[in-house]
This record gives structure tokens, sequence and C-alpha cells, in this order.
């Protein structure tokens, strides 16, 4: 590659292994951009960068890729069908228009991938509302976690669109200049709906823990005012128990039956109480 087109030993270089950062680069009358887009990995369910570097000259579009990014690979084996409208369509207009059409391809996908997580809300949602608090809040951290490397792979690349909308010379630039304004357009939705995400995730995780946290106090109200109850009959039971001449009620005629009787009406007694106190 550096031997056929004169590439800067710089890029070069920097082919060699992926980098963490989205840039754009002049080298002397052609481009070198790098962008990541986020991907879905289905073994941890969240989204990882994937990387995509560009070299675009006059009349050449160099892409390099580290792993398969779908929308690429679709586009390259409708490119090599015999006849190809598409084929036709996209590189019959030069360098810049396919750099346009294969980042547009990408910002859809990513669109696609959103529209995923916005199922996957609607179904934690559900799930939230059903009872099902204690299992979404794994599901809710996954959604979080996805979205949240979603925005911040995308987020770099508005300073690099915009760096090369901004500059104002006659290169590549100035030519791929209304492609740029609608790549930025693209990008601007797709952010705005993952921002929408996050904070729809961010709501429900608030509601769960809410709903969480009230399920957690009934329940420990509930063993509160059992507690409060038993004991005064554990009271009872073991005075009535203790074996002394002069037990009182013990020995008579029915006295079992009084001692019971006196504890339901401690524990009746309670309950009203309790009801009056609006603590039931």
């Amino acid at each position: 590659m550096a031997r056929n087109y004169g590439l800067h030993h710089l890029i070069i270089e920097s082919l060699k292994e992926p980098t963490i950062r989205s840039n754009a680069e002049d080298y002397n009358g052609y481009l070198y951009v790098v962008l990541h887009f986020p991907v879905f990995n289905p073994a941890k369910k969240i989204s990882e960068p994937v990387e995509i570097d560009f070299i675009i000259t006059p009349d050449t579009l160099i892409s390099v890729r580290y792993q398969k990014i779908e929308p690429l690979e679709d586009l390259l084996q409708k490119c090599k069908l015999p006849q190809s409208a598409l084929k036709d369509r996209t590189m019959s207009k030069g360098a810049i228009y396919l750099f346009y059409h294969i980042v547009k391809g990408l910002y859809d996908f990513s669109l696609r991938q959103l529209d995923h997580v916005d199922s996957k809300i609607g179904q934690i949602e559900e799930a939230i509302f059903s009872g099902h608090h204690k299992e979404m809040l794994l599901a809710l951290s996954l959604a979080r976690s996805d979205v949240l490397n979603f925005l911040r792979t995308l987020r770099p690349q508005n300073t690099v669109l915009e760096s090369l909308l901004g500059r104002s010379d006659d290169g590549l630039e100035k030519q791929a200049r209304p492609y740029l304004i609608d790549l930025l357009g693209l990008h601007h939705r797709v952010l705005n709906q993952a921002e929408s995400n996050r904070e729809t995730i961010e709501g429900l995780q608030t509601t769960n823990d809410a709903l969480l946290e009230h399920r957690t106090n009934e329940i420990m109200k509930v063993l509160t005012i059992m507690a409060f109850i038993t004991f005064p009959l554990t009271l009872l039971a073991n005075i009535f128990s203790m074996n002394t001449q002069t037990t009182p009620l013990v020995g008579r005629p029915y006295d079992f039956w009084i001692i019971v009787a006196i504890m339901l009406a401690a524990v009746l007694t309670f309950f009203v109480y309790f009801k009056h106190k609006k603590w039931l």
C-alpha cells in the first residue's frame, strides 16, 4: 500500500494495530480518517467499539478493518454480484461518495441496534410493572452499560466530522462538504436516540429501585409487627408455664381455654391498635 499509493509512513505505522480514538488527518492531498462504531457483542451482552480506517485519495478509497463489521460485509458481498446495481451506483461517483455511502450505512446500522435496545427497554419496563423487580436488576445494568458504551464510542466522531467540515481549503474536504453535513445530521440523530434510551433506562432503574425499597419496607413492617405481637404472647406463655403453687388460673376448670382466650384478646387488641395507627 505504501509503495502503490505513496502513503505516509506514519499512516502505515498506525494501520498495524487498532487505535483507541477517532481521528482525521490530511496528508499531502489525501485524508486518513479513523472512526469507531459500536457493535453488540452477544457473549458479553454489551456494545463494543469496532474500528474502521479510511484512506481517501481523489480517485481511491481504501478501508482497513481489524474485525468483521456487518454493514461493510453486506456492501462488499452485494458489490461482488454480477451486474450489481449497487456497485454501479456507489463506485461510479468517486471516493468521497463511496466514503459517505459506507459511513451512512454504519450509522443506519447503529440506528437498527438502538431499535433493538428500545425493544429491550420495553420488555424490561413490562417486567418491572409485572412484579419482577429483583430479576430486572441485572437486565437494567446490562442495558445501561450497553447504551453508555454506545455513547462513549460515537461521541468523539462529532469532533472528527466537524473538523473535516470546518476546513476551508480546496482539497477533498471541499468536495465532501455536502456529504459531511448529512453525516453530521445522522450522527446527531444516532446520539439523540442513544441519549433518549439512556435517560429511559435510568428512569426505569430509579423506579425499580424505589419499588424494591418499598417492597423491602413492607416486609420489614410486617416482620416487626409480627415480632411485636408474638413477644407478649411468648411472655404470657412463659408466665403461665412457671412451676409455682400460686400461678393464677392454673389448675382451675378450663384453665387452658382461659389462657388461650387471654392471648387471643391480646392479639386482637394489638391488631386494633395497629389499624388505628394505620400501621397495617
